[in-house]
């Protein structure tokens, strides 16, 4: 309207009172920032590597990597391995042979590393069990925690043969050490129930995430309900609290904390604790944050975020509510055939590191992101679209007489 104030060309950096904003500038001041994503302690674009010794192999699937630690100057990861005559044949096919998906017949292994490049593969960390005893399927999706000078492997824990009207059936138990290295000694039981019949979590515990916070031990979790009709929940996350490292876990009451992500992926920042949501939900693709562990807000939005990250975070156990954040971990990626590798991605999500080539925006991908064979679309789709257009696509509107 002429003569009414106009917004400015350089954003002020406080709410402007003096002007009528739409809902879209008030949200860039009452819940972003007027420097949008650059001075967002939430945001980062990922960059990727191929690493050495755990990376890309024929024959080979590595996937689903714990976080990192540092212990005497050494990098550790623990991480789901299969390594099978034959590739995948889905539940309603498999045997004991035959794996029903990637992370069937899988044991946890272990590698190190001096720069976080190039790793070094150590051998099995925890097996399958016997044949006929808890665990005796898989054992996958490793994390770890260290408390009261003992190292603790949490992990999937897959008995007897997949059943395709039970899902992904599972639970999580544990190991425990003296030593990175081992040896491990199992609980052979599981650490947290799953949930009744009609509840979220009554098929599968997936992705154990573990934190010290507010002097407790927390495990983050992905659940999965039993529902042969498909209406549920497609992913999310909870949590779960104990005293010791055996249990009992104790589940929130507000579970679930989280409604997307694919992957727990979890990191103490401030006093709080953030969390990358990807793939899955309504607010997938997102970092999210909860001052108290609990009640997570979006703080930023992005863009080709990590497969089941695995950060390097040295403070997951410090318990000191001043969480620094991360700039780096390992996560895994899928080949054009049966098997997943572990790569390493780069960020800027540490507080009191300043890494500006991560704060870009204007991210614009090549061709063979567009039409890579997930993205591009197939020939049956593309002929049906020309046969329905005829029919289905109406001609352009012209508004006629106007006044």
């Amino acid at each position: 309207m002429k003569g009414s104030k106009v917004f400015p060309a350089v954003i002020p950096t406080e709410k402007p009172m003096d002007l009528e904003l739409s809902n879209a500038m008030r949200r860039m001041f009452d819940i972003w920032n007027p420097y949008e994503d650059r001075q967002n302690d939430f945001y980062s674009s990922f960059k990727y590597s191929e690493i050495t010794g755990i990376g890309k192999e024929e024959g080979v699937s590595r996937r689903d990597p714990s976080k990192v630690i540092k212990v005497n100057g050494t990098y550790y990861v623990w991480y789901t391995r299969r390594q099978t005559e034959h590739p995948p044949v889905g539940p309603a096919n498999c045997t004991d042979d035959l794996p029903a998906y990637d992370w069937d017949h899988a044991d946890v292994y272990y590698a190190t590393s001096k720069d976080g490049f190039h790793w070094e593969e150590q051998g099995a960390a925890v097996t399958r069990a016997a044949k006929g005893e808890y665990g005796d399927r898989s054992v996958t999706t490793p994390d770890i925690l260290l408390f009261n000078g003992k190292y603790y492997l949490y992990y999937q824990t897959y008995t007897g043969a997949f059943k395709q009207d039970k899902g992904d059936n599972c639970n999580v138990s544990m190991a425990w050490s003296h030593s990175p290295v081992g040896p491990w000694h199992r609980l052979d039981k599981p650490v947290i129930e799953l949930g009744d019949v009609d509840e979220w979590d009554s098929c599968a515990i997936h992705d154990p995430y573990l934190l010290v916070y507010k002097d407790k031990i927390w495990m983050y979790y992905k659940g999965e309900p039993l529902n042969p009709n498909n209406q549920k929940i497609v992913r999310a996350q909870g949590v779960a609290i104990a005293d010791h490292p055996e249990g009992p876990f104790v589940k929130s009451s507000l579970n679930p904390v989280l409604n997307s992500g694919h992957e727990t992926g979890l990191y103490p920042f401030g006093e709080g604790i953030a969390a990358i949501i990807s793939r899955d939900g309504p607010e997938k693709n997102t970092i999210q944050y909860a001052s108290d562990g609990l009640n997570f807000e979006v703080k930023s939005h992005l863009s080709i975020p990590p497969l089941a990250p695995g950060p390097f975070c040295p403070d997951a156990f410090a318990d000191d509510g001043d969480g620094q954040g991360i700039s780096w971990g390992l996560c895994h990626t899928f080949t054009a055939g049966d098997c997943n590798y572990i790569m390493r991605f780069d960020c800027d999500l540490k507080r009191q590191t300043q890494r500006p080539q991560f704060k870009q925006t204007y991210n614009r991908f090549q061709e063979e992101t567009f039409l890579q064979p997930m993205m591009k679309l197939d020939d049956e789709t593309k002929n049906l679209s020309i046969k329905n257009a005829a029919t289905h696509d109406r001609e352009t509107v012209i508004k006629r007489d106007i006044p």
